[in-house]
């Protein structure tokens, strides 16, 4: 093919690329913010080459928002709540349409507050875990719709902060705090009950560092093994997962805080990027000082052993509680718990370094953010 038909070539589908780019056809994402006071969900259209958010959409809801979950498809999202009717707390099921706003479908009634839901992998349960009470809960979900069906209640112990599930759906996870352990569970994906695993539970890191206390674990998306970000002091600790037994074995564990911090500093939420070469963790400063030094510390994860190395701190807003990666892996946005305010990061490809380059008023104190796909 000669010079100036592969140029032309080159032209069209370059062409055809950026008509469907312009016209809105191709398939594009959206960042979801859960605002605790507001009781807002509020949906930001992502920019797909820059990362900047544009407000599309917001929808009310009945209660004080905390976390959100996607169904395994993505096409619906539930919404845990307190402060419903008779101070009971609940989880709304919330469809997405196209463009990715929503509309309320259902609210029904849970036990208790939790920090943390997820639904298992054929989007028949949904799992929560309750950090007063210190046990775990799952739900029927009924065409899409969750139900106040509870169908199995487990107590683990007080500071229950996350529940998550591995990638094959029969085994969950649950990080506790104060106990300083990850109770282990096998799901039953017929009943949606939960049974023991042996053990039921695994220690966290040894409490004479300053990085224990399990609070939120992420599953990497090929290897077969998971992290948890601590909150005591800040850490994260990968564990070998046994896909046969389900059960996890602590490997090792890095401290996340920059060398010259100064103070008290508690670690809270950590994601794996959809490539698996890099994780992130937020920490938040909980010392007095005027100025903070609130930061997302990002580690890169061995393509084949799973093994951490850090390799950098990265502003985040103050008191940074929940973040997400972006679908493309491109781009991080980091929701201050303390200032209303949401970080965006653009990430360097090769080292998985983090390029902070807007900050976005967000009108209610964020408590949870998380993208999804979109079509137009």
């Amino acid at each position: 093919m000669g010079r100036f038909r592969l140029f032309r070539l080159f032209f069209v589908v370059a062409l055809i690329v950026s008509s469907g780019i312009m016209n809105g056809v191709h398939a594009g994402e959206v960042l979801y913010l859960a605002s605790s006071e507001a009781k807002t969900v509020v949906t930001y259209e992502v920019n797909d080459v820059t990362g900047e958010l544009t407000q599309k959409f917001s929808i009310d809801l009945p209660g004080k928002l905390g976390p959100l979950a996607f169904s395994p498809d993505m096409s619906l999202i539930y919404a845990a709540q307190t402060g419903l009717e008779g101070d009971k707390a609940g989880v709304s099921t919330l469809k997405r349409a196209a463009d990715g706003s929503l509309t309320i479908v259902a609210t029904s009634n849970i036990t208790a507050r939790s920090p943390y839901i997820c639904v298992d992998k054929t989007g028949k349960f949904l799992l929560a875990a309750h950090y007063g009470p210190g046990e775990v809960t799952v739900y029927r979900i009924t065409d899409g719709v969750c139900t106040d069906e509870l169908l199995d209640r487990k107590k683990t112990a007080k500071t229950a902060h996350c529940i998550e599930v591995d990638p094959s759906g029969r085994f969950v996870f649950v990080p506790h705090t104060q106990p300083n352990k990850m109770y282990q569970f096998i799901l039953d994906l017929q009943t949606g009950k939960l049974t023991p695993n042996d053990p039921p539970f695994v220690d966290g890191p040894d409490t004479d560092h300053s990085y224990h206390g399990p609070r939120h674990y992420a599953h990497h998306p090929t290897l077969n093994f998971g992290y948890t970000a601590n909150e005591t002091g800040g850490g994260i600790t990968r564990w070998k997962f046994d896909p046969e037994k389900g059960t996890l074995t602590r490997m090792e564990t890095i401290y996340t805080i920059p060398p010259d911090f100064k103070g008290a500093s508690a670690g809270a939420d950590m994601r794996v990027t959809p490539d698996g070469r890099f994780a992130y963790m937020s920490n938040r400063d909980a010392s007095p000082n005027e100025t903070k030094k609130d930061t997302l510390a990002g580690v890169s994860l061995d393509p084949e052993t799973g093994a951490m190395k850090l390799i950098g701190h990265f502003p985040a807003a103050h008191m940074p509680r929940s973040f997400c990666i972006s679908l493309s892996g491109r781009f991080v946005y980091s929701a201050g718990q303390n200032t209303a305010q949401l970080y965006a990061h653009r990430m360097h490809a090769p080292t998985g370094k983090l390029e902070h380059f807007a900050t976005y008023k967000t009108g209610g104190v964020p408590i949870w953010v998380m993208c999804g796909p979109i079509s137009q």
